[in-house]
């Protein structure tokens, strides 16, 4: 069955592959050339061929199919920038009316490819002082950085924490669940404000690029510096958030520090 690039062509001529791109396969075969061959027995493959394939065992597979499959791994920080603008642009809108067999593939898929390619990600049940004691050298409270950046009088991330664990760096999805749609975004904007400002913009004095910044923070949101529904959220919300990206908050913030 044909997957990747070759296969999303196939189904929208306006999506544009590289002359050069691999035909990426599923089967037995081994790989030649350009033909990158993927085994039946790797990452759930044989049920990918079984659920998508048009045309039978040496068909194409079907844009549901490529969707689930590119969505498997989207946290993984690997061509990131290529594959979530493929995803959100081409593929996100058939992931539509899934069934439970499609629920059951991602969640069996995303989990093999964790294990196969596994990647780390900060352990959130510590408390604040050891989450932010990692190996990037922070000049300014990480908590006041996000007071700077709080779209209301206090941070969002403080709707998400217990009384009795405020000291810790753990978020309750229960009390994520309870914020609106436009609160969910906002909260990972923050988020993504203040990684930009702590290891981009202090570091460079403000001379890197702001929006790039904010896009790098948020990958590492989607990928490296966060994990579970937090990060599920970024991944699939990925264009709301940049369009909260707004220069004149990082303006404010940079007077404040008289950078």
């Amino acid at each position: 069955m044909l997957i990747g690039s070759r296969a999303l062509a196939h189904w929208i001529p306006e999506f544009k592959c590289r002359d050069n791109a691999d035909w990426d396969w599923i089967g037995n075969l081994s790989s030649f050339g350009r033909v990158e061959v993927h085994g039946f027995d790797h990452l759930n493959n044989n049920k990918a061929v079984d659920l998508y394939s048009v045309y039978g065992i040496d068909g194409i597979c079907s844009l549901k199919g490529l969707a689930l499959i590119k969505r498997s791994h989207l946290w993984r920080d690997w061509q990131f920038d290529k594959h979530i603008a493929t995803y959100h642009k081409w593929l996100k809108p058939h992931m539509v009316d899934l069934t439970r067999d499609d629920k059951e593939f991602l969640k069996e898929r995303t989990k093999l490819t964790k294990e196969a390619y596994p990647q780390g990600n900060p352990n959130l049940n510590q408390s604040n002082d050891e989450f932010f004691d990692d190996a990037v050298d922070k000049k300014y409270d990480h908590d006041w950085l996000h007071e700077l950046y709080a779209y209301g009088h206090r941070p969002m991330y403080e709707k998400l924490k217990r009384q009795e664990r405020l000291d810790e760096a753990w978020c309750e999805k229960e009390l994520w669940l309870e914020l609106t749609y436009n609160e969910r975004c906002k909260c990972v904007a923050e988020e993504c404000y203040v990684i930009a400002t702590e290891r981009f913009l202090v570091p460079t004095e403000f001379e890197y690029f702001w929006k790039k910044a904010y896009m790098k923070a948020l990958q590492k949101v989607c990928t490296t510096l966060c994990s579970g529904w937090f990060r599920d959220f970024a991944i699939d919300n990925y264009p709301e958030i940049i369009r909260l990206y707004d220069k004149e908050k990082i303006q404010k913030t940079r007077k404040i520090l008289n950078v």
